[in-house]
């Protein structure tokens, strides 16, 4: 989620963006103005459930992960402490789960899944991409975020590799 810190959206901006205004309210706690991603927009249509949308949500988490991984600014931590060993181990996890999960949906939808979860495409970037309408894709694009909510919970399931101590003390996977 994008959001601006400027006092004011200018008509240029709105135009491209569908943007939400600051709203402090009961309700909802929103300092600054924040763009509404297609995402947000699929779940608030109720195109998508909400565990479709908390999968979605943690797929794109996931995958920014990755993308910080380049970065001196890395803070996977652990007990409050940045910790070298948890950010490898939280890279590797990522890097994992998102292999099972794309490998689970396919090439299309997890190609999909990535245009429009993470990336943030508009529809008509998509359904240019594969030549489709972008009505069509849009409705691709629920169903391939339907099948990653499944793929997603898969592949949380599945157990990590157990470690255990050698002689030396270091760890070892058994």
């Amino acid at each position: 989620m994008a959001t601006q810190r400027d006092a004011t959206v200018t008509a240029a901006y709105r135009r491209h963006h569908d943007v939400e205004a600051p709203r402090i309210d009961a309700t909802a706690f929103r300092q600054g103005w924040r763009v509404r991603s297609r995402l947000d927009a699929l779940y608030g249509d109720g195109r998508i459930s909400a565990a479709e949308f908390q999968a979605a949500i943690e797929y794109r988490n996931a995958w920014e992960v990755l993308a910080r991984s380049g970065s001196s600014e890395v803070a996977v931590r652990s007990s409050g402490y940045p910790n070298p060993h948890s950010r490898m181990l939280a890279l590797c996890d990522a890097s994992t789960r998102i292999r099972e999960t794309d490998a689970a949906l396919g090439s299309l939808a997890a190609s999909l899944c990535h245009a429009v979860i993470v990336e943030d495409r508009t529809w008509a970037e998509v359904g240019r991409r594969w030549h489709r309408d972008p009505q069509t894709v849009r409705q691709w694009s629920v169903q391939a975020i339907a099948s990653l909510a499944l793929a997603w919970s898969r592949s949380e399931a599945l157990p990590a590799p157990t470690r255990r101590r050698t002689a030396r003390g270091a760890l070892a996977a058994s």
